[in-house]
């Protein structure tokens, strides 16, 4: 391949597939695109992935060379440069190897980054379902530098970045453009145990230097990713069982002699173990006892003065995996209740915990329970021992439509002379999609706790309606949470007892024709909360709007009225609030380049004054695996 660069990486993710159209053609603006299904070819031997497909076990491989279809810049046209995909599997793993041709290799975007980072460069990857639901689809990409990102997205929860399996990948580059091979084995993946089996796939490229992005079975105009609408992938049969087995134990131990101390010799210890058992092709066993999260990333600092507590991202593993099926309506679940921080600032240990997720006869299930250990402080205790549980079950009914059922438990077992104390939740949720662009949806949940002396005024309440496609979207809702409604003890929940409504309207432009102008978008946001009977405690209409251009700039600006409220957490009896204008912008120069920038700034109304902000990021690499960082931030209320 002449000069040759090669990286290699073994890596974590996971995938599931889908299965979509049968043989059709798409005729888009005068345009014909094969819609003939994808063919994988199961082997005796295996390639080497080593980033450059040369072995002869790829010559048995049915060849992928149909058009990309550009979403980006210039929808639905051939991308500028040819594609070639090669795929394979044998009794453990699916090879996929990609070809990418480029007439301008030397205008590679090489940069390096950690996993999972999204940013300018040569992309390549897969999207899969293997249940083919049209609901579900797993992808993995990886860089011209093998920089591997992955995850999922489901209709019912949306985005998921959080999974992880283990794969291996290499790319190299060569005069002619680029290849990449990957390998991912089917002990990571959840999937049917037919015989034989159609999963749904796509796969998608991105050219920094022309600012393209591309599918090969093409997807909507502004990027957002239909499942339903992927292709077939044909060929699969007699798959494994899935019977994966992952096992990381940990220990560790200190000791510490203090002569002057009262006990001179002081050791400790410490050790644990997570696992991850396969019980079959559909369904994952996690398990945890006594987990080390001495490597999850600390919470940032951050000032909160509003009325109710932070809400926290989650970080621990035990919890990131599977955690789209734990997103419940009204935050019934909020998974950092689970050994938060005790009264005097100690970590509440978890002891051990279980969690199971999978696919079963049509249904979508997550089952978790973890068990926390007390806190005591000079005899006193500051947190019980205690108990969560947390489930829920979906059933899914094509592209967007599904049911669901949720459920929490939280048990605090009587101690030292403490009443037995519990936390009950339960919600109902469903979806209806139909002639394509239109969705219904709404959902009702119930909370029962025994420090509550009456089970009424318990329950919330939500429904909505949206239209999207691929140039307009309009949605409109109520919600409405009774005073008594609290999720606390395993959930999220802030302000109660008012009624919430919203309109939300936009539009989106590409620019096809034009040689500086990308596309245009504007959105608009209404709202208008009320306690029934009773003060307006939050209205307001806003107005968003944008141009992003073909050298990937851009510029947006924000401008909007709060009308007048009341603040009923303000004071012994509420204080009210005049509102007013509030206008924001930002724009941003190319991350390709070697320097680029983002800045921002507005003016807002905040209580009975205004809140001024402004600010720049600046970005410098000085190569491909060095970026520095700058921001100015400047905050005025």
């Amino acid at each position: 391949m002449g000069d040759e660069y090669i990286t290699v990486l073994i890596r974590k993710v996971e995938i599931s597939m889908k299965t979509v159209c049968a043989f059709s053609i798409l005729i888009v603006a005068g345009i014909s695109f094969s819609q003939a299904p994808v063919q994988i070819v199961k082997i005796d031997e295996s390639p080497l992935i080593d980033g450059i497909p040369d072995d002869e076990i790829w010559n048995l491989a049915v060849p992928v060379q149909e058009d990309f279809i550009q979403h980006r810049p210039d929808c639905g046209e051939p991308m500028t440069e040819a594609t070639e995909i090669r795929l394979l599997y044998d009794d453990k793993y699916l090879y996929c190897a990609f070809t990418m041709y480029d007439s301008h290799p030397e205008e590679f975007t090489r940069r390096l980054a950690p996993r999972d980072n999204d940013f300018s460069t040569e992309w390549a990857g897969i999207w899969l379902d293997t249940f083919n639901d049209d609901n579900n689809a797993y992808f993995f990409f990886i860089s011209i530098d093998n920089v591997q990102q992955d995850g999922r997205l489901c209709e019912v929860s949306g985005w998921d970045m959080n999974w992880d399996g283990v794969w291996a990948s290499a790319t190299a580059s060569s005069d002619s453009g680029w290849t990449a091979e990957f390998s991912i084995p089917f002990s990571a993946l959840c999937y049917s145990e037919n015989d034989e089996q159609v999963w749904g796939v796509n796969f998608k490229r991105t050219i920094t230097r022309t600012n393209e992005s591309a599918f090969l079975f093409r997807m909507a105009d502004n990027g957002q990713i239909r499942i339903e609408d992927f292709g077939d992938l044909s060929g699969l049969n007699s798959l494994p069982s899935s019977r994966q087995i992952e096992l990381r134990p940990y220990g560790a131990g200190r000791i510490q002699y203090m002569p002057d101390a009262e006990e001179e010799w002081d050791p400790w210890a410490n050790a644990g173990i997570d696992a991850r058992i396969g019980i079959s092709s559909e369904l994952l066993m996690d398990l945890t006892v006594n987990p080390d999260f001495g490597q999850v990333e600390a919470d940032p600092d951050e000032v909160n003065l509003s009325h109710w507590e932070s809400y926290l991202s989650e970080k621990r593993p035990f919890f990131l995996e599977g955690s789209d099926m734990f997103s419940m309506p009204f935050s019934l679940f909020y998974s950092r209740r689970i050994g938060s921080v005790a009264p005097d600032g100690e970590i509440i240990p978890i002891l051990g915990g279980v969690k199971l997720t999978g696919s079963f006869n049509g249904f979508r299930a997550g089952f978790l329970n973890a068990y926390t250990g007390g806190i005591e402080d000079s005899g006193n205790t500051l947190v019980h021992p205690t108990n969560y549980a947390a489930g829920r079950i979906v059933r899914e009914f094509g592209r967007g439509t599904y049911i669901g059922f949720s459920g929490t438990s939280t048990d605090i077992p009587a101690h030292d002379g403490s009443l037995y104390s519990y936390g009950r939740s339960g919600a109902v949720d469903a979806q209806l999609s139909f002639l394509e662009y239109h969705k219904i949806s709404s959902s009702v949940a119930g909370t029962w706790n025994s420090y509550e002396n009456r089970w009424d005024d318990n329950y919330a309440y939500r429904a909505y309606y949206k239209y999207s496609d691929e140039r307009y979207d309009f949605s409109g809702g109520v919600s409405y949470r009774e005073d008594n409604f609290d999720a606390n003890m395993i959930g999220y929940t802030s302000s109660t007892g008012d009624v919430s409504t919203w309109l939300n309207s936009g539009l989106y432009h590409p620019y096809t024709e034009s040689e500086v102008l990308q596309h245009w978008w504007g959105n608009m946001h209404a709202w208008y909360d009320r306690v029934p009977g009773g003060p307006v405690t939050g209205r307001g209409i806003g107005f968003n709007t944008g141009l992003s251009f073909r050298n990937r700039y851009h510029v947006s600006l924000d401008f909007g009225y709060n009308g007048s409220r009341t603040d009923r957490y303000e004071g012994p009896h509420g204080t009210e609030y005049a509102g007013g204008l509030n206008f924001n912008f930002d724009c941003s120069s190319d991350s390709r380049e070697q320097l680029s920038a983002y800045l921002w700034g507005g003016i807002s109304s905040y209580c009975e004054g205004t809140s001024n902000h402004a600010g720049t990021w600046i970005n410098y690499k000085p190569s491909s695996s060095i970026s520095l960082e700058a921001d100015i931030n400047w905050n005025q209320t």
